[in-house]
């Protein structure tokens, strides 16, 4: 990848972050880098774990506006001189019919991915986690006090039909005076970074 001197330092790592499906996290002490699949889960909770005294939240779909159920991505390939060139098109009829508004397609571009079969796993991987929705705001008792942003938790809940299920956690406050810990969790699968011949179009 060619990086212009001019450019902010954050945006040419926001493109190799693309290139590798990573999500990076401030955790106080520094900066925490998760490339991939989910990592394997550091904490297992069921529902009766959860303190029941304090608020719990529950957000089974996201707005319109971060909803989709396609892909399209450009990069640059390698045969054609490095002009930027479309992936193909990555679709899903089931999605776009439980969706009711139709096809909304996410554009990516991905300058620092030269390899089409690169392109076209990332572009899977990103649309099936994009339709994992589900998110829960709970709180957890100090046994979890290891949890940080970008860790994996399991669930097993009979209210919810989960049975180890896979949580990644995007928020976490603390209470330092109790030692309990608030956490934002959103559900994850390890699956979605899957890849095998039948996934290339």
């Amino acid at each position: 990848m060619e990086a212009i001197l001019t450019q902010e330092p954050a945006s040419v790592l926001g493109e190799l972050l693309k290139a590798c499906a990573g999500t990076i996290a401030d955790v106080g002490y520094g900066w925490k880098v998760q490339v991939g699949a989910p990592a394997l889960p550091v904490y297992s909770f069921t529902d009766d774990d959860i303190i029941v005294s304090k608020p719990q939240d529950y957000d089974p779909f996201p707005g319109l506006e971060e909803t989709f159920n396609a892909v399209t991505a450009q990069y640059p390939d390698p045969e054609s001189l490095w002009e930027s060139k479309e992936a193909p098109p990555r679709t899903n009829a089931a999605w776009e019919a439980a969706d009711a508004f139709g096809r909304r397609t996410a554009d990516l571009t991905l300058p620092a991915v030269p390899y089409k079969r690169q392109v076209q796993r990332l572009m899977r991987a990103w649309i099936e986690d994009e339709r994992r929705f589900r998110r829960h705001s709970l709180t957890l008792p100090p046994d979890a006090s290891a949890l940080e942003l970008l860790d994996t938790a399991d669930w097993s809940s009979a209210r919810n039909g989960y049975v180890s299920k896979d949580f990644s956690i995007s928020e976490v406050v603390e209470d330092l005076r109790t030692g309990l810990k608030k956490v934002s969790i959103r559900e994850r699968d390890p699956a979605d970074y899957d890849w095998s011949a039948e996934f290339e179009l």
